[in-house]
């Protein structure tokens, strides 16, 4: 497959696809695309993407959690379907930009679900805007860390041009790139032949996106920094928090450990934790079920 078939626009995931909007935010002049569902329903669910990843990270669970819930899951800034302009992607642009979204939904306060980097920017925005938020799930992710990623292929990508040339160099083949999955998924090979296809095609039109590329790396370093630079105080500032907050980890998950997941809950008061088994990094993909019957019983409790 030549790459010239994977510079085409990404499509959503087939049973999304109808619920995908646009909506424009004046202050940042950028196109924002997300996906919309129960939207007649009074509580608000806002679901944030991890890093390289986009909306569609949570196609298994939009219809479900849209029955009782309004959901919005969107494409962060400069990746997916989103705009990708040329500027710096640093997590506040993306917590004023989840901001400026909410004033334009006219959404005064929701619950959060984040998934890894999406974890972190949903607690970011939580202690910065208490008021605007109901209650925490931060899948994976979370901005206190007592220990880093240890992640080898993520060390590698934050070295400036290092990091460039491996990406890059993906393009070269297309099954590399869909190996390249392997570190967030506990069993991809197990997983559903539809998922299996879609997440190929995915991941290498991220793959091929100059836009998207630009923006990865962009976050990725500025992350590195704001997380580095978090820690400070940030225990003592969360002891006395008591937002509620719901940690989901993948059983198998080699990215966020125990630790992590442990520290959160000991610093922080009004905070549980469940494990999924059978998943890694991204749960709500590989397990959708439990993940979703999970997050459903903290939801019904906060509600």
């Amino acid at each position: 497959m030549t790459g010239e078939h994977f510079l085409s626009p990404m499509d959503p995931w087939p049973e999304i696809a109808p619920f995908g909007k646009k909506i424009f935010l004046e202050k940042s002049q950028i196109c924002l695309f997300y996906f919309e569902s129960g939207k007649g329903n009074p509580k608000h669910l806002i679901l944030i993407h991890g890093l390289g990843d986009e909306a569609d990270t949570w196609r298994h669970i939009i219809h479900p959690l849209g029955e009782k819930y309004h959901v919005i899951a969107l494409d962060l800034p400069g990746f997916g379907r989103s705009d990708k302009p040329d500027r710096v992607y640093s997590p506040q642009f993306f917590i004023e930009t989840i901001q400026a979204l909410m004033d334009k939904l006219s959404i005064n306060n929701t619950f959060f679900i984040g998934s890894s980097l999406g974890g972190m920017l949903a607690q970011g925005f939580g202690v910065e805007h208490p008021d605007r938020v109901l209650g925490l799930i931060l899948v994976d992710g979370t901005l206190l860390q007592k220990e880093p990623m240890s992640d080898m292929s993520l060390r590698l990508m934050r070295v400036p041009l290092l990091g460039e040339w491996l990406y890059t160099r993906l393009r070269k083949n297309p099954e590399s790139a869909f190996d390249s999955l392997r570190s967030v998924y506990h069993d991809l090979d197990g997983m559903p032949q539809k998922d299996r296809e879609f997440l190929y095609q995915r991941v290498n039109k991220r793959v091929w996106s100059n836009g998207q590329r630009f923006a990865y790396f962009s976050t990725l370093r500025n992350l590195t920094k704001w997380v580095r630079e978090s820690q400070d105080g940030l225990a003592e500032k969360l002891s006395t928090y008591n937002l509620p907050t719901l940690i989901v980890r993948g059983e198998f998950d080699p990215l966020f450990s125990e630790i992590n997941a442990d520290a959160l809950a000991q610093a922080q008061a009004n905070t549980d934790k469940v494990v999924i088994p059978d998943a890694g990094h991204l749960p709500h993909q590989e397990t959708p079920d439990a993940f979703i019957n999970a997050i459903s019983l903290w939801l019904s409790d906060q509600t």
